[in-house]
């Protein structure tokens, strides 16, 4: 994964698309994957001045389920990670003042 001029991309082998393309900086991002889907989480600042959480289902051949993502915390989010154990999904992250 990386984060190239305000896009979030995710880097599949021979293929780079955006999941997230907006004018907002997303930053720390993360993904997991789980029945052939893949659960990516990225923070921006599209609800100025604070980062908050968004996620976005992305399918195995590339396709963005979740284009631009859903917000799912707000109020200060940073550096989310997910994981996935088989039968639990978490993500969790930290929370600046």
């Amino acid at each position: 994964m990386g984060f190239i001029e305000s896009a979030l991309l995710l880097v599949l082998i021979n293929a780079d698309f955006p999941v997230a393309n907006l004018a907002t900086g997303e930053t720390y991002p993360c993904a997991a994957y789980k029945n052939d889907q893949y659960y990516v989480f990225w923070t921006d600042t599209r609800n100025n001045p604070l980062y908050s959480l968004f996620g976005a289902r992305v399918n195995t051949g590339g396709t963005v389920l979740d284009p631009g993502g859903k917000m799912l915390a707000t109020d200060s989010v940073f550096n989310p990670r997910a994981a996935y154990d088989g039968a639990n999904f978490l993500v969790v992250w930290r929370e600046g003042c």
